[in-house]
């Protein structure tokens, strides 16, 4: 009688492991039905609350880039001192929250003027740069016996003059438009640096209680692989975002002063454009490098050209010397993985895609791998780079 009640015991734990495994599998198939069908109102559901917790997002962000100097300068530079444990967290997060806000304050205050002169400038001269150009063709024309008509033509087909400065003129308002908006937006900056505070505050006590939740809701198999998974993602966002920032504002530094060595124009508006766009992999110096050389090219077909070096050496000293040092290879992702990441995320997110997809992959790529070599070790099996079946 025992024995027949021990066996049913075992039977209802394995259909009740069915039954959670069939109903998981069904509602991932519902959502994602959901999710292509209605693709435009479930990407504006999730807009409407990454909009309402925008604020508590960018707390985490900001939280997330500043927690290794917080809680460097509160080991290296307090831990000697006789302050208590709350009172030299509290001061690290001050003096370091004082220094980041002065540093932005001072990049800005820096980089925007300059910017914006910079554009300015090239839209009030961009006339004179057509002309020059058109000078340089015609030269060219005469030399390899071109008809100048074929160059006439082709500068009306391609109307680059009335397309560029339409587009910056168009800009120049945007800038005073983001300029308004930013200030609109300096209460949710406010609450965002007030939530990166109370997080590195209570940086311990919300970490306890996410695993006291983890394992109380899990398995301990599965709680374990999600905290493993957890420090995963933590190491490699702060090694690919931080890491990269970082890569992309020396990128922008070095160009701005090669520029001002060559004496080349708008170096503050070239520097921007190659260090912000720097930070997307792969196809980032692209986009930054092209529209600097249209630029260039309008002005002196010259100045265009030793740019194209020059951002060829720096982006070589960039992927051989600079993002090896800075960001090593945590990644563990082939080049073609980071090529097919870079342009899914861009196709779903735009830029924010492109540079997010990166990261994001890599931990999706390591977690399958490492759920199918638990699962290999389970059944004994041993892959190896033959091909055929495994007997």
């Amino acid at each position: 009688m025992q024995r027949r009640c021990s066996m049913h015991i075992e039977i209802s734990k394995e259909m009740r492991k069915r039954i959670i495994v069939y109903s998981s599998s069904l509602i991932l198939a519902i959502l994602a039905y959901t999710l292509i069908n209605r693709f435009d109102e479930v990407m504006g559901i999730a807009g409407r609350i990454t909009s309402i917790l925008f604020p508590f997002l960018l707390g985490f962000a900001i939280a997330f880039i500043l927690n290794q100097p917080v809680m460097t300068f509160e080991e290296k530079v307090l831990g000697r001192t006789k302050l208590n444990g709350p009172s030299k967290r509290i001061l690290s997060e001050l003096v370091i929250f004082i220094i980041a806000i002065g540093l932005l304050i001072l990049i800005v205050g820096m980089v925007v003027p300059s910017l914006i002169d910079s554009i300015k400038t090239f839209t009030t001269n961009v006339q004179e740069y057509s002309n020059t150009l058109y000078e340089y063709m015609d030269y060219i024309a005469k030399t390899f016996n071109i008809s100048s008509d074929m160059i006439s033509k082709w500068f009306a087909d391609l109307d680059l003059l009335p397309s560029i400065t339409e587009a910056l003129r168009s800009y120049l308002p945007k800038i005073a438009d983001y300029s308004v908006g930013f200030v609109k937006e300096i209460a949710n900056f406010i609450i965002a640096i007030a939530a990166a505070f109370y997080i590195l505050l209570d940086k311990e006590s919300l970490i306890r209680g996410i695993k006291k939740l983890n394992y109380s809701i899990f398995s301990k198999e599965i709680a374990n692989y999600l905290t493993l998974f957890s420090h995963d993602a933590k190491e490699v966002f702060e090694q690919y975002i931080v890491g990269n920032l970082l890569d992309s504002l020396i990128v922008g530094v070095i160009c701005y002063f090669g520029m001002l060595i060559f004496k080349i124009p708008y170096a503050p508006m070239i520097g921007f454009i190659v260090g912000v766009t720097n930070v997307i992999p792969i196809f980032g110096p692209f986009l930054g490098a092209i529209p600097v050389i249209i630029i260039l090219l309008l002005i002196n077909p010259w100045f265009s050209l030793i740019f194209a070096i020059f951002i060829l050496v720096l982006q070589q000293i960039d992927g051989n010397v600079l993002k090896p040092v800075i960001l090593g290879d945590k990644l563990g992702i082939s080049g073609f993985w980071i090529l097919f990441s870079v342009t899914v995320g861009g196709a779903l997110g735009s830029i924010l895609g492109m540079f997010l997809g990166v990261p994001v992959f890599a931990l999706i790529y390591a977690s399958l791998k490492d759920l199918a070599q638990i699962n290999l070790e389970r059944k004994n099996i041993e892959i190896n780079d033959e091909s055929g079946i495994i007997r």
